[in-house]
């Protein structure tokens, strides 16, 4: 029998980690904070609104679920799930940068504490005293032991011991058991963590202004769009010894947010079918194993793209039906050649 498992990348289980978790944090916040100020009165009072309280809850327990990823997936497969659960949360609206720096924050102290136990204690319990501390901001003081009216350094070991059962019980070991379970195959994805868009730029529209003959347009060594003019005379001379070589402006969509746009030399062939008039050349590119695919397509077909791709997700039509929806949304039944390779 063939493989039945539901194939994942790592980048959509870290996205599926982090939404479960912060939904898991949201629904147990009401009842751990009512446990808590039922066993400690007073000294339990929470300094943040319940809405940020539970997201500290959430990052708190995200950063102890991912201390377990090196015990469940080869090291280096391990490594980059950790890295794309830290980019998902940075990408996170408002909150991206502290949800980082906490999460960060729980996971070093938490293999401080485990490489010096003598020194640091149990580090389970160094997660949930972090938390506290958040939960608690200035009426932290109000857990601590006091003897004789005297401060001793140490927090109520009831809370702690509280808490970390709270955190270990309720949410520990997530991977295994809701997000990569039996029936799932955990596979590296097409976006490769660290995008090279090197050769790109973001899309600048030209001036309406007419621009005299021999106005050329480049970038500098630092990404800057410049320009400069040249006799007309001259860029033919230069092209006709080889001094210079013809490039044309290519505008390119792809798996970023806006427009790219590069310069390429491109083959007589490709010229003919893809550029227009205004020498512009048009392209999509999608990853493929973690590299980038550049294909020429018609003006007409790259400008209803977002249209093009809702087709080709529509898992109603056909692969016939879905080339027929193809051809009627550009309104060229006779263009057979709507891809190109680069």
């Amino acid at each position: 029998m063939g493989n039945t498992k539901k194939q994942i990348t790592e980048q959509e289980v870290a996205s599926l980690f982090i939404l479960y978790l912060t939904k898991e944090a949201q629904d147990a916040w009401p009842s751990i904070k009512k446990s808590l100020e039922d066993t400690f009165k007073e000294r339990f009072i929470v300094t943040e609104e319940d809405m940020v309280a539970s997201y500290d809850l959430a990052l708190a327990v995200i950063a102890q679920d991912l201390q377990a990823l090196k015990n469940l997936f080869p090291k280096d497969q391990a490594e980059r799930i950790e890295k794309w659960v830290l980019k998902s949360l940075a990408d996170t609206e408002d909150w991206g940068e502290y949800a980082v720096h906490e999460v960060e924050k729980y996971s070093n102290a938490f293999q401080k504490s485990l490489n010096n136990i003598e020194q640091y204690g149990n580090p389970i319990n160094t997660i949930p005293v972090l938390l506290l501390y958040r939960w608690l901001g200035k009426n932290i003081d109000s857990i601590e032991v006091k003897l004789n009216g005297k401060k001793t350094g140490y927090f109520d070991p009831i809370i702690i011991e509280m808490v970390t059962h709270t955190l270990v019980m309720q949410f520990a070991g997530t991977w295994k058991r809701v997000i990569v379970t039996d029936d799932v195959e955990l596979v590296e994805g097409d976006i490769p963590f660290d995008e090279d868009l090197s050769g790109l730029n973001n899309y600048v529209t030209e001036s309406e202004e007419n621009k005299p003959d021999g106005t050329i347009r480049y970038y500098d060594e630092d990404g800057n769009l410049k320009e400069k003019w040249l006799p007309p005379e001259q860029i033919k001379e230069l092209l006709k010894k080889g001094g210079a070589k013809r490039v044309y402006r290519v505008l390119i969509k792809g798996p970023w947010d806006g427009i790219k746009e590069t310069w390429w030399e491109l083959s007589d062939d490709v010229i003919k079918k893809f550029v227009d008039e205004k020498d512009y050349a048009y392209a999509t590119a999608n990853y493929e194993k973690g590299e980038l695919k550049y294909y020429f397509v018609s003006k007409r077909l790259w400008e209803k793209q977002e249209q093009m791709e809702e087709i080709f997700m529509d898992q109603n039509l056909s692969p016939e039906q879905q080339q027929e929806a193809v051809k009627k949304l550009i309104n060229d039944p006779k263009q057979k050649s709507l891809f190109e390779e680069n």
